[in-house]
């Protein structure tokens, strides 16, 4: 019996697995998986078949029919199998989750191929002529810097089976290695660019290491050398050739790059500085329109770079995403109280939904506004994400003093954001940013213990309404970024000490100031001083006023 009710139903455990069970979305999600890796397998035996064909295909002169014989080619195909099951062994083992984008980096690496199978046609070039320093750069900004090292490494190895196909007699060890030295400073070189000239520098390093590496990776050559003929010797030739490689590949890359930031959707550090410049006309209407959403822009701005640099992510993301987040309250700036400038409250005529409408609107504007204006795509993730799906605490609580308590918690959901919740660091940075700076405002006495205890309240909020569930930050990464944002918000609500005045109010500095100038004057002159008084009394502290004052 116990057997018969295994065969029908499985094993008593797997029944009570929620793994079997599937919803029509894990259904189409499965079915998308399955789909993109039958399309990963295919690019990956495409990009087989063709480096197979770069390396035993030695010129446009050999006739195919006479080249490699076919066990040739079999070994040419194992071992080129063998190298790139290794590639990707090694690439789950660096970043396992990691997201691969194998048609950008096939394409990258087949153009570097194709264009180390022209070169190596002539046998005059130097094979540290191919441009192995541009390839590392262009991946470093494309990619991770572990999958720019991989994939270059890569390259270095087929390109050097490439080379001993064609002169068994190289050294192709040597030759290698000078080219992954280089690489290894392009790569890393590229990280964190914030000028079009460190590019140029990061080509001469990468060209000076090759070269270095070329002159120490063959000394003998070297032994019965004079001044005479010392030129004509090829470590010191092939030396020249990597420097001056070097360089081409840093032209280059300060010429390509903008066009590869607008072709494959690349934000660079860069292009991060240029898109941070408030000149620019989009953010200087929103300064214009919205001037107090823009001023709440700054500080967001600053918190979330402070915030992001404490735990390793990338502040500038952070900074030049808060700068355009409130973009979409361009469009109805009079709606948000840090824009009202002390007039009318508009919500006071509307219902809370209504307000609500108008509220959440700003978001899906934002969003539109930043598509027009062509921005990045991470930039434009986080416009909606920097409220994820939270509550619009306010006018939910206005409505919930309207009706029951039953139909107040009915229509909480009604009252969220659309979402999406975070999914990276930086966004999940920027909600916590954006809602640290706009509550702070309301504190009356921002000493640091109610600063410090204000911006747990806030985080916790966050953590409890499952808003960072998906942004992959940690516990530890949460009280780091607590204790940027209190040294921030600790240093803008700085005390004041107040200037030590008369029993008129006035302080001591002006008093001597006017004491001086009105004792140079004419009588006529006095009298204007004294006006000017007046407005001074009326606009300065007063004697009862606390003794510091704290700046919001």
């Amino acid at each position: 019996m116990s057997t018969s009710r295994g065969r029908a139903g499985g094993k008593s455990w797997q029944r009570l697995s929620f793994g079997k069970r599937t919803t029509p979305s894990g259904h189409i999600s499965a079915g998308e998986a399955q789909a993109k890796q039958v399309y990963h397998t295919i690019l990956l035996v495409l990009q087989i078949l063709l480096v197979t064909f770069l390396i035993g295909w030695k010129s446009t002169t050999q006739d195919l029919q006479q080249g490699p014989t076919p066990g040739r080619w079999i070994e040419l195909l194992a071992t080129i199998i063998l190298i790139h099951a290794g590639a990707l062994l090694l690439g789950r083992t660096i970043r396992p989750s990691g997201r691969w984008l194998l048609g950008r980096t096939f394409l990258f690496l087949n153009g570097f191929l194709v264009s180390s199978w022209v070169m190596l046609q002539d046998s005059e070039i130097s094979v540290m002529l191919l441009p192995v320093p541009l390839l590392g750069m262009v991946l470093g900004f494309l990619l991770r810097p572990s999958q720019a090292v991989l994939i270059s490494g890569l390259a270095v190895v087929l390109t050097s089976l490439m080379v001993l196909e064609r002169s068994p007699e190289a050294n192709v060890a040597a030759m290698g290695l000078a080219h992954f030295l280089g690489i290894l400073v392009a790569v890393q070189g590229v990280q964190r660019v914030r000028s079009r000239t460190r590019i140029l520098t990061v080509g001469f390093l990468a060209g000076l290491t090759q070269a270095l590496a070329v002159l120490f990776l063959d000394p003998l050559a070297f032994r019965n050398i004079d001044l005479a003929n010392l030129t004509l010797t090829v470590p010191l030739q092939d030396a020249t050739w990597s420097l001056i490689g070097g360089v081409i590949a840093g032209v280059l890359i300060t010429s390509a790059l903008p066009f590869l930031e607008r072709w494959f959707d690349v934000l660079t550090e860069i292009r991060l500085v240029e898109l941070g410049d408030t000149h620019r006309p989009l953010l200087n209407e929103f300064s214009l329109l919205a001037p107090g959403s823009f001023q709440h822009s700054l500080m967001v701005g600053q918190l979330a770079e402070e915030a992001a640099n404490s735990i390793g992510a990338n502040g500038l993301l952070c900074r030049v995403g808060a700068l355009y987040h409130d973009i979409g309250k361009m469009n109805k700036p009079g709606y948000f109280v840090e824009n009202m400038q002390g007039g009318e409250n508009v919500h006071d005529r509307l219902t809370p939904e209504m307000s609500r409408l108008v509220v959440i609107a700003h978001v899906k504007d934002g969003k539109k506004i930043a598509l027009e204006e062509r921005l990045p795509g991470p930039i434009v993730d986080m416009i909606p994400m920097h409220h994820g799906t939270s509550v619009v605490e306010f006018f939910f609580h206005k409505k919930a003093r309207q009706v029951d308590e039953s139909e107040a918690d009915r229509t909480r959901d009604d009252f969220r954001y659309p979402g999406p919740r975070p999914t990276f660091r930086e966004a999940g940075i920027l909600m916590l940013a954006d809602g640290v700076e706009a509550s702070s405002r309301t504190l009356s006495d921002p000493t640091p213990a109610r600063v410090k205890q204000h911006v747990k309240n806030i985080i916790q909020a966050r953590i409890n309404d499952e808003q960072l569930d998906n942004c992959e930050l940690t516990m530890s990464d949460l009280h780091r970024i607590e204790d940027a944002f209190v040294r921030v918000l600790s240093a803008i609500h700085h005390g004041r000490v107040k200037y030590p005045t008369d029993d008129d109010g006035k302080s001591v500095g002006e008093k001597s100031s006017d004491s001086k100038t009105s004792g140079s004057k004419t009588s006529g002159s006095k009298t204007s001083g004294s006006k000017s008084d007046k407005g001074e009394k009326e606009e300065g502290n007063s004697s009862d006023s606390p003794v510091t004052a704290r700046r919001r």
